[in-house]
């Protein structure tokens, strides 16, 4: 039996829009980032109810390379101290990848990745 997981390519319109996500590393003690270059990225305009909407970090993007996740996370949460027009408060997500610390790989489990059109763009992936 094979465990299949649909994720569809987060938008704006989802359930923790406002959720940073920080990749550890296999340990959970340092940020890896998705290019294992300490690198975390926001995809969206964050839509400040003081300020308007505007790009966080730089480029949407926070180097966090060599500090721990909670580190990371203090230092992306301070670039939005305002909520945004729903509310809502900038959070993190750390994510340790598959095969690390609390998160064990899978050889039965199958990721797909679909795009904002519902459509398969990369190849899937067994974890």
């Amino acid at each position: 039996t094979i465990e299949v997981v649909v994720h569809e390519k987060r938008n704006r319109n989802q359930d923790g829009y406002n959720k940073v996500v920080i990749i550890t590393n296999e340990l959970a003690d340092r940020v890896a980032g998705k290019a294992h270059d300490g690198i975390v990225q926001y995809p969206f305009l964050w839509d400040d109810a003081v300020t308007g909407p505007r790009t966080l970090g730089v480029d949407g993007k926070w180097n966090c390379h060599d500090m721990t996740p909670e580190t990371c996370c203090q230092t992306i949460k301070a670039s939005a101290a305002s909520p945004d027009t729903s509310g809502k408060y900038l959070e993190c997500h750390i994510f340790v990848p598959y095969g690390g610390v609390g998160n064990p790989r899978h050889n039965d489990r199958v990721f797909i990745n679909l795009s904002s059109d519902g459509r398969v763009h990369e190849a899937p992936i067994i974890q």
